[in-house]
């Protein structure tokens, strides 16, 4: 147990892109707090400049990569009476962000911890979406992992709410291949650089996006929002079918990819495994 005369910590959301969409709040608990725990110290300083916060001699880094030396520093300001902030580069710490090691061992040690809520890109790019919003899982970003990526989306395909997943532009149509072989061609919205000057919210299914990314190439900030499964309302065409069993074919064979995606689609095993037969003579 701490001693009572202790600090409180305050998770302060910033700015996911356009420098206007800090709250009056969060500028007022940012000038008035002891020390602010940032993500990049770099970034900080920049929205502290921009709004004329006093941040010089409060600013302590920490982030994944040196959590374990940050925390006990940070630790100790609160027990010794100093009131902490904690913000990412960009929206509510700790939605996919660094942040929960020190929270949960604040709220261990009886410490109080405040919410200073603002943007997020999670709610932001669900809110202009078109895809359903009363139920949805979110699941930050994916496994780097191709076994275990294709594990995770494999668990979703029983899931009868919307998902939403953070994505880097780099990976995104290896992502997008890949949810449309285990969970079928499902309606989706991609969101990128919300807030942003190129703020672009590309609409249609799996299918469509994926031919849309051969020749279009997305950059910056992406969430993918999947609608699911009764409110896709799939018809697969003959074409569909064929580009999955495309991606299925060389690593399950014509037999089991067919009742994979069968299970998938609601299609008939036997006809998609006539497809299978056809596609392997012509190749």
């Amino acid at each position: 147990m701490i001693k009572k005369n202790i600090g409180s910590i305050s998770v302060i959301s910033t700015p996911i892109g356009n420098s206007d969409d800090i709250t009056i709040r969060a500028i007022k608990t940012l000038n008035e707090i002891d020390f602010i725990a940032c993500e990049d110290t770099r970034m900080t300083s920049k929205l502290c400049r921009i709004h004329k916060i006093n941040y010089k001699g409060k600013l302590i880094s920490y982030h994944d990569h040196n959590s374990d030396k940050a925390m006990p520093l940070i630790f100790n300001k609160l027990i010794n009476g100093f009131n902490v902030a904690i913000v990412t580069d960009a929206g509510t710490p700790l939605i996919s962000d660094p942040g929960y090691k020190l929270i949960k061992k604040a709220l261990d040690n009886d410490i109080i911890v405040k919410s200073v809520p603002g943007p997020s890109a999670l709610t932001a790019a669900m809110s202009v979406s078109g895809i359903s919003s009363d139920q949805f899982m979110f699941l930050g970003f994916l496994p780097r992992k191709a076994s275990l990526r294709k594990k995770k989306i494999a668990s979703l395909i029983n899931q009868n709410c919307s998902i939403v997943i953070f994505e880097s532009a780099m990976r995104l149509r290896k992502a997008l291949l890949e949810l449309y072989e285990l969970l079928g061609n499902r309606n989706i919205s991609i969101v990128r650089e919300i807030t942003k000057l190129y703020e672009e919210n590309i609409k249609g299914n799996l299918s469509e996006i994926i031919d849309l990314l051969e020749s279009k190439k997305l950059k910056g900030e992406i969430v993918i929002l999947i609608e699911k499964p009764d409110a896709s309302k799939n018809i697969y065409t003959d074409k569909d079918l064929i580009n999955m069993l495309k991606i299925a074919l060389p690593k399950l064979g014509a037999s089991r990819a067919s009742k994979e995606i069968s299970k998938n689609t609601s299609i008939k095993s036997d006809y998609i495994y006539k497809l299978a037969i056809s596609l392997n003579k012509d190749s």
